[in-house]
Formats: structure tokens, sequence, C-alpha cells
């Protein structure tokens, strides 16, 4: 369990790090490496059992990791000691919404999707139609402009975010792709590190 800079949660928890995915801007394959370590999705016991927070915190549980390559076993330990950690709540994030279709989540967990451009958002909307409640949006890094449609029918809570790092092309969001989102009548948060000169919003869910 680590403190961290993502202005959105309170902790990180990676009980699983790695990932089978190849992104370009991708931060947490890029620590791996600086750090020396495998990004091959694996099992981090010491992580796991790290104590949980003294106050209810938002956790991040897989900043480290991509939840579509979890084994089963992964998922029933860490779901154990969600279950058993109540006054928290956990968060989620994925690519691939369809892992959540066949799980039983605690109630004290958010689902999330990664979207950063107009092919995830269309490829998803299907899928993210038949999530629970409980669920949020997550358009960051903003590679492409995306609009959001009829996004507040499905999503309860969106985070807007900018890409992070040094990488060569990095894509710095202009004002017009930001703009459409702060109009929407759900919950809305807007990371620190968005170019944004106008009214900011850093909302929770309840």
């Amino acid at each position: 369990m680590n403190k961290t800079k993502i202005d959105y949660v309170d902790f990180t928890w990676n009980p699983v790090w790695g990932c089978l995915n190849t992104c370009p801007y991708c931060y947490a394959r890029a620590t791996a490496h600086r750090w020396g370590k495998s990004f091959e999705p694996h099992w981090m016991e010491r992580n796991f059992l790290s104590p949980m927070p003294k106050k209810p915190s938002r956790i991040f549980v897989n900043s480290m990791s991509e939840i579509a390559y979890w084994r089963s076993e992964w998922w029933d330990l860490v779901l154990g000691r969600i279950r058993e950690s109540i006054e928290h709540q956990f968060l989620f994030l994925t690519k691939f919404p369809e892992v959540y279709f066949d799980r039983e989540l605690p109630q004290n967990c958010w689902i999330g999707v990664t979207v950063t451009g107009p092919a995830d958002f269309d490829q998803y909307q299907d899928a993210l139609s038949y999530l629970p409640s409980r669920c949020f949006l997550s358009y960051e890094p903003m590679l492409e402009r995306v609009t959001p449609g009829l996004v507040e029918a499905w999503i309860d809570w969106v985070i807007l975010g900018a890409e992070t790092g040094n990488r060569p092309g990095r894509v710095i969001p202009p004002s017009e792709w930001i703009a459409p989102w702060l109009d929407l009548k759900i919950p809305v948060y807007m990371k620190h590190n968005l170019p944004w000169n106008g009214p900011w919003r850093k909302e929770f869910p309840a």
C-alpha cells in the first residue's frame, strides 16, 4: 500500500504487476523497467499483504497491471481482502470492460474503463451499457478528441487527464477536447495535469 500522486485516490495497492499490452505511453511498464523488474503479469505477495489504511480511503488496486490478465486465483485473493475492508473504496481500471461481466465485485468497488480516443469509446459503449452501477470512465491519456455523447446513461463518474512523461510525440489535449465533458451532470474529476484555464471540476461520486 503506497501513498500516491494520483490525485483522485489516496493510495495505490498493486498485488499484481504486469500487462501484455504495448501502449507507448504506459508509465507502469517504464517504471518496472527502470527498477529492473519484469512486466509479465505476476503476483506480488508482499504487496498483497500490505496493511490497509487506518482511515477510510480510496484505493486504486491496479495502477501497475491490467486486470484482464489476472489469474482467477489472484482475483479470489484480492476480492477476499476487499470484502474484509468495507470501510474503504477500491477502484479498478481496465481497457477490457468485459472482464467485469461474470465477476461478483463487492459493493465497495468502483469499476472503471480507460478511453484514449473515439475508437475505444465506440468499441466500449455496448459493453458499458451492461455494467452494474458504480462505474467510471477514465478519459486518460487524452490522445484524440472524444465527445461524451450519452455517457451519462451508463457511467456514474468521469475522470479527465492528460498524458504524462516525456514521450516523443506526447499529446497535449487542447481545451476544445476538454470543454464538452464539463457540461455533464454527473461528477467529473479533472486531473491537475490538464492544460486548462477555465473553471475546474474536482468532484467525487457519493
